[in-house]
């Protein structure tokens, strides 16, 4: 194994992401830990699975084929610049196409120029993908030096392919993401999730339906965008529904003053992981309520820390979120214990992990340096 660093070395990190726009779990957690390390005073690279297309090249954005081959130079070159100058390749990966796209390159490159590499997988959808192309995906998953995942959920999933992953969870802002006291539980309710199909947004809106039945004044908020949106609105108007607002996709610096005019989060994903927009919610101090999807078990206790419920019920989300307007005791409870369990995921509590995947105690740094690394032609 390679030795990212010794005393002699700076610690220089490639974080290989996709990067916003579009804003979404994994990039905007890319995102943080690059500013995070910068911070930090350590050396970082960013190269972007979704680069920019050249200027000159713009035109080739309107013809898939060609623009997919544009963008594979171009990630590429990224990649064999970036890993020059770097100890340490830093991967965000997930399933499907995106894994044989960008992290095979990234394995395959990284190891082949010595450096030490971190796999750092995430996504839902785990299971059925190494079930399917296991027999390919997993020799290529152990040319990482580090697998690192962020729950348990995928750790399990993991061990019953073979693969040795250790937990480095999501980084959440504890700081930006301030904790508000539950003073009055109001049936407002906010959802901040993409509108796609494995969010089930269409549940939450059949469970306000049946909420704005019990309390005429219920509002709800919807923070995100997807394919789904057209839908959705559609929806809202044929059941005739009142005080729903979708604010689309907001940044992330934006979202705490939209979780402070909400008293209850709601979550009805289908498949999902370790979402990091419960632990926002944790951390602004509204009690959650949520499917038990996926990794969601592995994070949530219920009736500990949030209200847990089945995939695709709506009739249970809204008989929870009624249940918390009608006891604001239990509300309080709830989010007392929430943002005490979200302190685990602030960055003073992931560096020193993070650094151990980097294969260093104490890393020997130079000035703060942040740098993107997009191929022109």
């Amino acid at each position: 194994m390679t030795s990212p660093a010794s005393k002699s070395e700076v610690l220089r990190v490639a974080v290989v992401a996709p990067f916003p726009p579009p804003a979404g779990g994994m990039s905007l957690q890319a995102q943080k830990l690059c500013a995070r390390l910068a911070g930090e005073g350590i050396a970082v690279e960013r190269v972007p699975t979704n680069p920019t297309l050249p200027r000159a090249l713009r035109f080739s954005g309107r013809i898939p084929a060609v623009r997919t081959a544009v963008r594979a130079v171009q990630y590429f070159a990224s990649l064999l610049r970036s890993f020059r100058k770097c100890s340490v390749i830093h991967h965000f990966s997930a399933s499907g196409l995106y894994f044989f796209v960008h992290s095979v390159p990234a394995l395959v490159l990284g190891r082949c120029m010595g450096r030490h590499v971190i796999l750092n997988y995430r996504g839902g959808k785990a299971a059925p993908f190494l079930e399917r192309w296991g027999w390919i995906a997993v020799p290529v998953m152990r040319l990482a030096h580090q697998i690192a995942v962020p729950s348990v959920f995928l750790q399990r999933i993991f061990r019953s392919h073979g693969l040795t992953a250790s937990l480095l969870p999501n980084l959440a802002d504890t700081e930006l993401f301030s904790y508000k006291p539950t003073s009055q539980v109001r049936p407002r309710l906010l959802v901040t999730r993409n509108l796609e199909p494995m969010y089930d947004v269409e549940s939450v809106l059949r469970a306000f339906r049946l909420v704005q039945m019990r309390f005429t004044d219920a509002v709800l908020g919807s923070a995100g965008s997807g394919t789904e949106e057209k839908k959705l609105r559609r929806l809202v108007t044929q059941w005739d529904l009142q005080n729903v607002t979708f604010y689309g996709e907001v940044p992330n610096e934006r979202l705490p003053e939209i979780y402070a005019q909400y008293d209850i989060f709601v979550n009805a994903s289908r498949v999902d992981n370790f979402p990091g927009a419960l632990v926002e919610a944790a951390c602004c101090g509204l009690p959650i309520v949520t499917t038990r999807a996926g990794g969601i078990p592995d994070m949530l206790q219920d009736r500990e820390t949030g209200l847990l419920v089945g995939i695709g019920d709506a009739e249970a989300l809204s008989a929870a979120v009624i249940e918390l307007v009608e006891n604001p005791d239990l509300a309080r409870r709830l989010t007392r214990n929430a943002r005490q369990w979200a302190e685990q995921f602030s960055w003073s509590r992931i560096f020193p992990e993070l650094l151990s995947c980097y294969g260093v105690a104490k890393p020997v740094i130079p000035e703060p340096v942040l740098q993107d690394s997009n191929f022109a032609v």
